[in-house]
């Protein structure tokens, strides 16, 4: 059960990576602090997580897009005391967006998922894929927003159901024209809760 709770952890970040597309800037780093939450419907083992996260995407076409982003949370468990535990999130993919209006684009994209846990007793390498599709939007000239759905499967070896679908939302604010801070906040349907504080550097607004 331990096993099939964290690897849904950090499904959310890791398929959408920190991309901006069409009329957008997508060339760009960005680095994070991270909040998670996954409950446990079958029991107490409900665990609550904080890391760091690291990323960025660059053009590779006017309308395609490279993005990686690696992250590392630490888990533990609420309710009693027990081995904590590491899990480090690791994905590559390729974006397409295309652009609706002149604030608005369609983005998904493609993605190669490799999901580390490692604790006292025990260490998991999972290897999978990922597919996202959302939109990004413009309120005014600084106020970014996207809105995200997300799938990542990591076709489990040992037959346990290895896949998941989230949801994610957020915004950045641009203080100038190369940097940023905001928020994303997802959900996934294995009961995980997560948000993102982002600082963002924009190298495409220069």
């Amino acid at each position: 059960m331990r096993k099939l709770l964290v690897l849904s952890a950090l499904a959310t970040l890791g398929v959408a990576g920190p991309v901006m597309a069409g009329t957008f800037s997508y060339d760009m780093v960005e680095a994070g602090i991270i909040g998670d939450t996954i409950d446990d419907p079958h029991g107490s083992e409900d665990l609550e997580g904080h890391g760091l996260s690291v990323g960025g995407s660059v053009s590779l076409t006017p309308n395609v897009f490279g993005f990686a982003n690696y992250s590392s949370t630490d888990y533990e468990y609420r309710h009693f005391d027990d081995s904590d535990f590491t899990v480090g999130h690791f994905a590559l993919g390729v974006g397409f967006d295309v652009p609706l209006s002149r604030r608005l684009d369609l983005v998904s994209g493609i993605s190669l998922q490799r999901l580390h846990l490692d604790n006292d007793n025990d260490t998991l390498n999972e290897d999978g894929y990922g597919l996202n599709v959302g939109l990004r939007g413009m309120l005014g000239p600084r106020l970014q927003w996207t809105v995200g759905l997300n799938y990542v499967d990591y076709g489990r070896s040992d037959g346990d159901d290895g896949d998941d679908t989230s949801w994610t939302a957020g915004f950045r604010y641009y203080f100038t024209r190369v940097f940023a801070v905001g928020v994303d906040v997802g959900s996934t349907d294995k009961n995980q809760a997560n948000a993102l504080i982002a600082f963002r550097w924009d190298l495409g607004n220069r």
